[in-house]
């Protein structure tokens, strides 16, 4: 009897843990997803409903002059084209140098092994700071150009370390194997490590490409010709500078009521973390299993 007692007791405690954690998640829930919901409606609201704070969940007045506006800039859909391009270079660039690196960097007999972990130790500490690098950039002819937004990240000492990390958890016996077989450095990588890695490589791609999609500040510093910017140029210009074809048709309206400022700042807001939502869903699943795998074997 007593048992039995102790055996509900902790089934009704577990219980009571269980409802307590949902609501817990669904209110954590709600405090994530409102903000997002938030400037969907705003972008989408009219000037007075914004004006008087009555947007909150939903658009109130349905209004889609913020998003015409937008979308009738000049160079947005060139922007949009040059941070594909400059995400997806930037993220293969990434994967591919760190995944070399860390590879050798895992061999037992590598020569140089030490020297370069304490080489990309210092980096991790130290770095060379703005002006620096701009003299770097600008010596190595790279200024105005994608390579100097796609280069300068490529590798990372942090996720070197990762990745070494990571391949060092699965089975060394299986590389003996392949070399046994006859499979070179470069056939082992790609034919055994690769294939075992596509939680790491969803993650840190995902990583990468997230972060050269939002950067700015390097582009900022390294491209002139309006051209080759990136849609986080053309945006900011949008919402802080006048230097935009449609900026003056913008004043106009907002001077007419017709348009409320956080229209067009929310609108750019969404078509900026648009493409990078549609992408997630793809690789959340390995996006997941590589932070799991990354906890443990890190």
């Amino acid at each position: 009897m007593a048992s039995q007692k102790m055996k509900n007791q902790i089934y009704v405690g577990s219980r009571l843990f269980d409802a307590a954690l949902i609501v817990f998640m669904a209110v954590l829930g709600l405090i994530f997803v409102y903000p997002f919901l938030n400037v969907i409606a705003v972008s989408l609201s009219s000037n007075q409903m914004i004006s008087t704070g009555q947007v909150t969940w939903f658009p109130k007045e349905f209004n889609t002059l913020g998003y015409g506006l937008l979308f009738a800039e000049a160079n947005i859909w060139g922007a949009y084209y040059n941070t594909i391009v400059i995400a997806i270079g930037a993220t293969a660039f990434s994967l591919t140098l760190t995944s070399l690196l860390a590879y050798v960097l895992m061999l037992r007999d590598f020569v140089l092994r030490k020297p370069l972990t304490i080489y990309l130790l210092i980096t991790m500490f130290f770095s060379g700071g703005t002006v620096p690098t701009y003299l770097l950039i600008m010596d190595l002819g790279l200024i105005n150009s994608w390579w100097s937004l796609i280069l300068p990240n490529a590798v990372s000492a942090y996720s070197v370390f990762v990745y070494r990390a990571f391949y060092r958890g699965i089975s060394y016996e299986i590389r003996e194997a392949a070399r046994i077989d006859g499979a070179g450095e470069f056939r082992i990588l790609l034919s055994v490590y690769v294939p075992l890695s596509k939680a790491l490589y969803a993650t840190f791609g995902l990583f990468s490409l997230v972060g050269v999609w939002n950067s700015f500040y390097d582009a900022l510093l390294y491209i002139r010709d309006q051209g080759r910017q990136p849609i986080q140029m053309v945006l900011r210009k949008i919402v802080f500078t006048s230097g935009t074809s449609t900026m003056t048709e913008i004043t106009d309206m907002l001077n007419n009521g017709l348009l409320n400022a956080k229209n067009v700042q929310y609108a750019c807001i969404l078509a900026t973390i648009g493409p990078i939502l549609l992408v997630y869903p793809f690789l959340q699943k390995y996006f997941a299993q590589g932070m799991q795998l990354g906890a443990v074997k890190g």
